[in-house]
């Protein structure tokens, strides 16, 4: 009796300690677990393009579990933001995920992909081809596709994009990535029905594709099948509420079919949304109509100006408000902004002529120059300085972009990259905009 006694606590402790390692064992695997079901479905949520879910999804994770699993996550996070073309935000968690510990390869490689797709295609094109021939990973493969694809297009090397698409298609004949980007090389054209007709094949691929069904939607409204336009945009708003295309689609829609009461309220609820500064000036402007044509001019006025200060370079805006100022007696005012408007769409025609001789002749640099100057001049400073760059690409000794280069430099007080770029120039002029030059030709918010 005395022996068993002595033995209870002894098989109590090992029963104790067998419990204890049994319940550690489970608070281990099961967080394994929970983070390989997560992981799961935010790679769930990238396969189905799916950006804004799985950017909640793992920035949810981020924020309530930091220590786990932050390395990969800030990864896919990066790739996330880049293929959303968030470029700082991407370069920040990429960053994040490298100080977790991330292996650096794959970090540099979605940096060489984000380059492709901010205009140094030519830089890059090779070591994308050659990166990607040597994966085995098929979403990497995919990444590549698109950045490839993305910048050529951007290049207006259009042959190669499509060739591009070509190869993706058939490699991934159900991805309805490569039918995308081929509307995407119709708008560029500029025919939209060629273009609808590729967005269509990429809802019919996957009819969960978000970004197709917006585009789809877009160009039923702009091709005026306003009827087939609304109902799309009511789909899209039904998924993603707060979608700022969505919802200024679908005010546009209302107001082209008569319904002024219902294009106001979501002209609203847009102004409430993450809109894009040509987003937030449309929805002021359209407001700012309505109520001048309701009678009130101040308020109209006040609306009408905001727009302006919201996008200065906007040319509807301005001649909106123009209107509104003579009808208030701001005669003076009303002359100033019509002729600051005819100023921006002179430059906006020039870089629509530009873009579009581009289309046939994309090695032309001294187009791309001048596109980059047109930029400059009108405020753009990274647009302007990835078409100048852009230039350089193409012929590296083009002594008008260098010149160019070297005035943007001597403006900002860099002295040494003005020397460099000034000793490239010789005593070539910089590319001069034909509005500096007299003529009237100099538009569309497009990068190289």
């Amino acid at each position: 009796m005395d022996g068993a006694r002595q033995a209870s606590p002894l098989r109590r402790n090992l029963l104790l300690a067998c419990l204890a390692a049994v319940v550690g064992a489970a608070l281990v695997w099961g967080g394994a677990l929970r983070d390989a079901a997560d992981l799961a479905a935010v790679q769930g949520a990238i396969a189905d393009h799916d950006w804004p879910r799985a950017e909640s999804m793992l920035r949810a994770r981020l924020a309530s579990a930091p220590a786990r699993g932050d390395a990969e996550r800030q990864f896919l996070l990066g790739r996330v933001l880049r293929r959303q073309r968030r470029f700082q935000e991407a370069e920040e968690a990429f960053g994040a995920a490298e100080a977790a510990g991330y292996p650096a390869g794959p970090v540099a490689r979605q940096r060489v992909l984000a380059r492709a797709q901010t205009g140094e295609i030519r830089a890059v094109e090779r070591e994308i081809t050659r990166s990607m021939t040597e994966s085995e990973d098929d979403a990497y493969a995919e990444d590549c596709y698109e950045a490839l694809a993305e910048g050529f297009i951007a290049g207006f090397r259009m042959s190669d994009a499509r060739e591009c698409l070509d190869f993706w298609s058939r490699w991934q004949p159900g991805n309805p990535l490569p039918p995308y980007w081929g509307g995407m090389i119709e708008e560029r054209y500029e025919r939209p029905v060629l273009a609808l007709e590729q967005y269509q094949r990429a809802l019919e691929l996957d009819p969960g594709f978000h970004d197709a069904r917006v585009k789809v939607a877009r160009l039923e409204l702009d091709t005026g099948r306003l009827d087939d336009a609304r109902g799309r945009f009511e789909e899209c708003l039904a998924e993603r509420p707060d979608e700022p295309a969505a919802v200024m689609g679908l005010a546009e829609c209302l107001l082209r079919l008569g319904d002024p009461a219902g294009a106001r309220e979501r002209f609203l609820d847009g102004l409430c949304t993450d809109l894009s500064a040509d987003q937030a000036a449309l929805a002021l402007t359209e407001l700012g109509q309505m109520a001048l044509g309701e009678g009130d001019v101040k308020r109209g006025a006040a609306l009408l100006s905001q727009a302006v200060a919201v996008d200065p370079r906007g040319t509807r805006a301005r001649l909106s408000f123009a209107a509104a100022l003579a009808r208030v007696g701001d005669r003076e005012g009303a002359e100033r902004q019509r002729a600051e408007a005819e100023r921006l769409a002179a430059a906006q025609r020039r870089l629509a002529q530009l873009t579009h001789d581009l289309l046939g002749a994309p090695g032309d640099a001294a187009k791309r120059a001048e596109a980059g100057v047109i930029f400059l001049e009108e405020g753009f400073e990274r647009e302007g300085l990835q078409w100048l760059s852009s230039a350089l690409a193409v012929d590296p000794d083009h002594a008008p972009t260098h010149r160019a280069l070297a005035d943007f430099h001597a403006a900002r007080g860099d002295a040494e990259a003005e020397a460099r770029h000034r000793a490239r120039a010789g005593d070539a002029e910089p590319p001069r905009p034909p509005a500096a030059r007299g003529d009237a030709t100099p538009a569309p918010d497009t990068a190289p």
